[in-house]
């Protein structure tokens, strides 16, 4: 399925696994895709950036899982370890978020949620009905974007993304690049 694909979109697959694990999450879901998007140079992330969104805005807004479990400030605390200032010394060392970067064991591969897969169906939709041979970055964005519900647009409306308008650019930017 992923022969159609154009690189950066390809790349955004492997971006968003990134995502999903720094997160440590073990699923990939559509917010995870869109970040994914936003990292990767092509029509996706021109009109993400041209909505004002900034990738460590939607980093914040990811929900966290294993590493956040791992690393309860109040416990720390109570062992007289100050989270902050740790993450501040950990960050300074090995760069932002590093303590929260999280390694699968043995490298599995996370699997897509439903609202991630449904953005790749809506994507490979989109392609198909503007005749396009190949699937770029914006097409995945579309996929994201015209779902109902999904846990992008919720990331993308608590940054106050405007939905409509973000959904009418990047339709333009894909329609006119073919």
């Amino acid at each position: 399925m992923f022969e159609r694909f154009e690189p950066a979109a390809r790349q955004a697959f492997v971006d968003a696994r990134e995502e999903a694990s720094r997160a440590g999450q073990t699923k990939i879901s559509s917010e995870h895709l869109l970040i994914g998007l936003l990292r990767e140079p092509g029509p996706a992330a021109d009109a993400l950036t041209a909505a004002g969104i900034e990738l460590g805005s939607l980093r914040a807004q990811l929900p966290r899982g294993a590493a956040d479990a791992d690393l309860n400030a109040d416990d720390l605390a109570s062992l007289g370890i100050d989270l902050d200032a740790v993450r501040r010394a950990t960050d300074a060392a090995f760069g932002p978020g590093a303590l929260d970067r999280v390694r699968l064991p043995g490298g599995r591969r996370l699997p897509f949620t439903d609202d991630a897969k449904r953005s790749l169906v809506g994507a490979v939709r989109q392609a198909h009905q503007l005749h396009h041979q190949t699937i770029s970055s914006g097409h995945m964005l579309f996929g994201i974007l015209d779902q109902d519900r999904n846990a992008a647009l919720i990331v993308l409306a608590d940054v106050g993304t405007d939905i409509a308008a973000l959904r009418a650019d990047v339709l333009r930017r894909i329609a006119t690049a073919a």
